[in-house]
């Protein structure tokens, strides 16, 4: 019966609340662990194509097709990797939204089952999301990624502002997707980065027809700055410049219209990341060379209870520093960046 519920939602059109309630639903009642992952994708493009026709960018003929396309796809999810779910999971006013035949009523203050409009990860409307991020690829140092999340998220237990967020071992889709889904105020990558990419002997392969032109023929991109995250097999790693990071967070920004404020590259050699990343218009931490990881988790600790106590991405990072130097590291190893400027504080 529950089940029927979402479909009826879909059915009719209410896109935002079905994938809304598949998401908070779908580890309880998912059936593959990608499930999640591809919720995310698809809530990505149902927000980018309600904001896209919003703005008049879009045709109605576009839009329908679009829509109708995502219909189809939350169908078939719904009916190949979902459990029966039990009526008590599904929140009222979202019965009585199928009851009405499309009145939406709000939910009643109180009610856990509540699903805030906007999205699934707003406790009230003035909560934000801080995004942990993480990757720790083998064959990469071992770091301590666990206990840095857990540091973040005692600091920021008792926030009535701030809540945190986390996906680990990701892939650059999924950093990208986490992005899009979450629509956080702060993004806080943690793992690996590096001045520039790690040499990989791998075979040179294009996807065209005939003979592809050699290596000497293509001019070599200049050495870029960058992060280390899983490749999509999870088997590898795959590097991430400098220059992709700064199109992803301006995509982020200036086109899905996610409110995000600052990120946080907690890894080596990341100032040329933050520098790139800011010229988007977002305050940027990294680091100006290699951190121990004892250190990168004490500055996580430092700045998040800042940000706790309402004291602002700037103080918070004045307080952070202070953290990272009592275990050995100078003051400038952590560079705070805004629209590319570096801020000496």
């Amino acid at each position: 019966m529950s089940k029927r519920t979402i479909k009826q939602l879909i059915g009719r059109g209410y896109l935002e609340q079905a994938i809304n309630l598949m998401i908070d639903l779908v580890e309880k009642y998912g059936n593959s662990s990608d499930v999640e992952n591809t919720l995310y994708n698809i809530s990505a493009q149902f927000y980018s194509n309600e904001k896209t026709r919003q703005s008049g960018r879009l045709t109605a003929d576009h839009y329908d097709t679009t829509k109708n396309r995502l219909n189809g796809n939350l169908s078939d999810i719904l009916d190949d990797n979902f459990k029966e779910i039990a009526d008590s999971d599904i929140p009222q006013n979202l019965k009585d939204l199928v009851a009405r035949g499309g009145v939406v009523v709000e939910p009643e203050p109180g009610d856990e089952n509540d699903i805030e409009p906007g999205g699934t990860d707003a406790a009230t409307s003035d909560t934000a999301i801080v995004l942990f991020l993480s990757a720790n690829p083998s064959r990469t140092g071992l770091l301590k990624l666990k206990d840095e999340h857990s540091n973040i998220a005692t600091e920021l237990q008792d926030s009535t502002t701030l809540k945190v967020k986390s996906e680990e071992a990701v892939s650059f889709s999924e950093f990208s997707k986490a992005i899009y889904g979450h629509e956080p105020k702060i993004v806080h990558f943690s793992g690996h980065g590096d001045l520039e990419a790690p040499e990989v002997k791998e075979a040179y392969r294009v996807r065209g027809i005939g003979k592809p032109k050699g290596h000497e023929e293509v001019k070599e991109e200049k050495d870029e700055p960058g992060i280390i995250l899983f490749d999509e097999s999870k088997r590898n790693s795959h590097f991430v410049k400098a220059s992709v990071l700064k199109e992803l967070f301006s995509t982020a920004k200036e086109v899905m219209e996610i409110p995000l404020e600052a990120v946080i590259f907690n890894a080596c050699h990341s100032e040329g990341q933050a520098k790139a990343v800011s010229e988007v218009g977002i305050s940027v931490i990294g680091t100006s060379n290699a951190v121990a990881d004892t250190a990168a988790i004490a500055f996580s600790k430092g700045f998040y209870f800042g940000m706790a106590e309402g004291k602002g991405i700037k103080k918070s990072f004045m307080l952070a520093r202070v953290q990272a130097m009592a275990y050995g590291e100078p003051k400038d190893r952590f560079t705070l960046y805004v629209n590319g400027e570096k801020q000496q504080l």
